[in-house]
C-alpha cells in the first residue's frame, strides 16, 4: 500500500494540469484503488511520455517483484530516468549494483553511483556504499568501512549497527565480539530482522540453547504482531538450517516454514526441500503435494525440485519424462535445470544417450555459471558415447570445472595428461582462455537465460 500511496502522491505532484496526457483519471483511480496491475500500465504509458519521476516509480513497481526479468526491467527504467539527470535514479542504480551486481564492473559502477549520491548529501547511499566494502574487500582495497560505519550512527541509522556486526563476522571477528554484537542487535531485531541470524550465531557460537529458543520465539510473535514480514521470516528460517549455520536447527526451521505456508510460497517449497533432506520430518507424499501447491503457485523453484525428485527417484519412483517437464518449466530462471536436462539425456534415461541433446543443455548450464556442466562436458567429449572423441574441447572444459571449484574435474584432467599430445594440450587452453573472455562478456552484458551454443561445442 505504501507503494501505491507513493504513485498517487506522484500523479499528483507531477501531473497536475496535464489533464491531456492519456489515461491520468485512470491511472490516478488505480493507485487510489491498490490497483498495482493498472497502476504499472498506466505508469508505462507516462514513462514513454518521458517522465523521469514516472520512469523512477514504474523501476520500484518492477523492482518490487523478486524476479531476474523484473529486476532487469527496473534497472533499465531507473537508467532511462538517470539519463536525465534524476538522483532518485541514480542512487537506485547504485543500490541495486551495490546488492545484485554479477561482475566486479557492475559492482564498481554501483559503488561509483553511491560515491557520488553521499557526496551530495544523500545519506540513503551509506549503508549499500559499507556493504559493498565489506564483502569485497579486494575489488575495492581503498573502501574504509570502519571510517563510514561510524558516520552512519552518529546519524542514528540502525543500519550502521548492523553493518558494524556484519563487519565483525565477515572479517572473522565474530566469536571475540559476540556481547558487542548482542547489544547491538537484539534491541532493534523487530527493525533490522537480519539481526535475528547475527544474534542466533551469537547463541550458537556461546551455547546458549535456552537464549536461541526465546529468539525462535521472538520472531513468531513478531511476525504474528506483523513487526516482521513473511520474506523476514523466511529469511531466519532458511539460515537456522543452512549449511553454513554452526549448528543446523532443523526443528526450528520446519516449525517456521509450517507457520508461513500455505500462503508465503517459497516457504512452501523450502519447507519441501527441508523435508526431503531430512525425510523423518514428513512423508514422502507430503512433500509432492507441498511442491506441486507451489509450482501451480508459479514458483519455478518447486517445478526444478519436483524434476529433481523425479529423476532421483528418491521419493516418488523415477520418471525421466517428468523430470524432463519440469525442468524445461524451470531453465529459463535456473541453471542447475539445463544441468539436470543435460544430465538425463547424457545418460540415456529414456533409452539411448542423446549426446546432442546433452551437449546442448550442459553448454547452456556452463555458460551460466554452473561449474558441474563443464565437468560433464569434459567427461563427454572424452568418452565420447555417441560422438567423436574431442579432447581439446575435453581438456578445454575440465580446466573450466577445475576453475569452478569441481574436485572430480582434477582427476579427469590426471587421466588426460597421460595421452594428451602437447600441440593438442596448447589448443585445448587457447580454447579455453578463449571462452573464458566469452563468458566474463555475457556476464558484463547482463545475458541472462538459456545460453545461445557457439562455435565451441557445438
Amino acid at each position: 500500500m505504501k507503494r501505491v500511496a507513493c504513485i498517487a502522491g506522484l500523479f499528483t505532484l507531477v501531473l497536475s494540469g496535464c489533464g491531456n496526457l492519456p489515461d491520468i483519471q485512470r491511472a490516478e483511480k488505480a493507485a487510489a484503488e491498490g490497483d498495482v496491475q493498472e497502476a504499472r500500465a498506466q505508469l508505462e504509458k507516462l514513462a514513454k511520455f518521458g517522465l523521469a519521476d514516472a520512469q523512477v516509480e514504474l523501476g520500484d513497481l518492477y523492482g518490487a517483484q523478486d524476479t531476474p526479468e523484473a529486476r532487469q526491467k527496473a534497472l533499465d527504467w531507473y537508467r532511462k530516468a538517470a539519463e536525465q539527470g534524476s538522483e532518485r535514479a541514480a542512487i537506485r542504480i547504485g543500490k541495486m549494483n551495490a546488492r545484485e551486481g554479477e561482475t566486479p564492473e557492475q559492482r564498481a559502477n554501483g559503488a561509483r553511483y553511491l560515491r557520488k549520491a553521499l557526496a551530495e548529501g544523500d545519506k540513503t547511499a551509506l549503508i549499500p556504499l559499507i556493504n559493498l566494502y565489506i564483502h569485497f574487500p579486494r575489488e575495492f582495497p581503498n573502501g574504509k568501512p570502519l571510517e563510514l560505519i561510524p558516520q552512519a550512527r552518529e546519524a542514528g541509522d540502525p543500519k550502521g549497527d548492523v553493518a558494524l556486526a556484519r563487519y565483525y563476522l565477515l572479517t572473522d571477528q565474530f566469536e571475540s565480539h559476540t556481547d558487542e554484537i548482542e547489544g547491538l542487535c537484539a534491541p532493534i531485531a523487530e527493525a533490522q530482522p537480519e539481526c535475528f541470524q547475527l544474534l542466533a550465531r551469537v547463541y550458537l557460537v556461546d551455547g546458549r540453547s535456552e537464549d536461541l529458543k526465546a529468539l525462535v520465539d521472538r520472531a513468531k510473535q513478531a511476525w504474528e504482531q506483523g513487526s516482521i514480514e513473511d520474506r523476514d521470516l523466511y529469511l531466519f528460517a532458511r539460515w537456522l538450517s543452512d549449511d553454513e549455520t554452526p549448528q543446523k536447527q532443523v526443528a526450528a526451521t520446519n516449525e517456521l516454514y509450517q507457520m508461513l505456508t500455505p500462503d508465503y510460497v517459497p516457504a512452501l517449497t523450502a519447507r519441501a526441500k527441508l523435508i526431503m533432506e531430512n525425510n523423518y520430518l514428513a512423508e514422502p507424499k507430503v512433500v509432492i503435494e507441498m511442491l506441486r501447491e507451489a509450482r501451480a503457485n508459479g514458483d519455478l523453484k518447486a517445478s526444478l525440485s519436483l524434476a529433481r525428485a523425479y529423476e532421483r527417484g528418491r521419493i516418488v519412483p523415477t520418471d525421466p519424462k517428468k523430470a524432463i517437464e519440469y525442468a524445461m518449466e524451470a531453465r529459463e530462471k535456473y541453471p542447475s535445470a539445463e544441468y539436470l536436462l543435460g544430465r538425463i539425456y547424457k545418460r540415456g534415461y529414456l533409452g539411448e544417450p542423446d549426446p546432442e541433446k546433452a551437449k546442448h543443455h550442459l553448454l547452456a548450464a556452463a555458460r551460466r555459471g554452473f561449474p558441474k556442466a563443464d565437468y560433464a562436458l569434459a567427461e563427454l567429449f572424452w568418452e565420447a558415447k555417441g560422438i567423436e572423441v574431442n579432447r581439446v574441447y575435453a581438456w578445454s572444459f575440465a580446466l573450466l570445472a577445475v576453475e569452478g571449484g569441481v574436485e572430480r574435474a582434477k582427476e579427469l584432467m590426471v587421466d588426460m595428461v597421460l595421452t594428451l599430445p602437447k600441440h593438442t594440450e596448447e589448443r585445448a587452453e587457447a580454447l579455453y582462455q578463449q571462452e573464458r573472455a566469452a563468458r566474463r562478456q555475457m556476464m558484463a552484458e547482463g545475458a541472462s537465460g538459456p545460453a545461445k551454443t557457439t562455435k565451441q561445442g557445438g
